[in-house]
């Protein structure tokens, strides 16, 4: 775990770890496989991803890890219109592969994106936030399989996922969230050999203090099945200020 100032701190050391990550696979492999989110969130990792050097992003193939499904939304209120802004037409990798939110049948999609996924390879990085309900990607509370044999599905939004995304500057002038999404689930995030999970800002601060009060992965609150995964989590002092975090927590803090 990594305290940072704040967000922008938070998304340019995130950046350089994965950017570190990256150099060192690509060193000794032909292709490498990653998994991003959108949201606030991740808007400075992004950023600062994008501006990484010495990263051959001819040999990367990236896949977002949800989306909204509306077919009367506009693409500009889309999680991988946003990931296609902020990173891929700035690196141009090699292939990037998004839910087609508006198509005409969900289940459809979520069976051809998951085809699609298992057929790629092992998945070498994932990047990923933490929602305020506490779900990854869009794996929402008591929704959640952590052995679901399906990589990718179709989900409710939770209502607390809506409050939050509502308010997102990259959403809010929808002026609504859809009921519906396309993800990945559990499994299939979590295949991942190197996870990263950045979480900035102070909207994240209760779900935080929830889920390092959880000994027990619980599908009541999906994050808490990083427990269980040898991963890094960044998170900044507007998120968790030092003085929330439990004091086993507190000694394993690295700067």
């Amino acid at each position: 775990m990594l305290l940072c100032e704040d967000e922008n701190d938070l998304g340019a050391r995130a950046a350089r770890t994965v950017a570190r990550q990256m150099q060192q696979l690509l060193a000794s492999k032909e292709e490498i496989r990653m998994i991003f989110a959108a949201g606030e969130s991740q808007g400075h990792f992004l950023d600062a991803l994008s501006r990484e050097l010495n990263i051959d992003w001819t040999r990367v193939v990236c896949f977002n890890m949800d989306d909204f499904w509306d077919p009367r939304m506009p693409e500009e209120f889309t999680c991988g219109y946003q990931t296609r802004k902020q990173l891929y037409d700035r690196v141009v990798p090699r292939a990037f592969h998004l839910v087609q939110f508006n198509a005409s049948d969900p289940y459809q999609e979520a069976k051809h994106f998951e085809s699609v996924l298992r057929s790629a390879g092992k998945i070498d990085i994932l990047c990923q936030g933490i929602g305020t309900s506490g779900h990854l990607a869009l794996n929402e509370p008591h929704h959640t399989d952590f052995n679901d044999p399906s990589w990718v599905r179709v989900v409710d939004i939770a209502e607390q996922s809506k409050h939050q995304l509502i308010e997102d500057p990259n959403f809010k002038d929808l002026g609504y969230i859809p009921e519906k999404g396309i993800t990945m689930t559990i499994p299939a995030l979590l295949q991942a050999e190197n996870v990263y999970t950045m979480v900035p800002l102070a909207i994240k601060r209760d779900i935080l203090t929830k889920l390092f009060q959880t000994q027990e992965p619980t599908a009541g609150l999906p994050a808490s099945i990083l427990r269980m995964v040898d991963g890094m989590l960044f998170i900044d002092r507007n998120s968790c200020p030092p003085e929330s975090l439990p004091a086993e927590l507190l000694a394993d803090l690295t700067n």
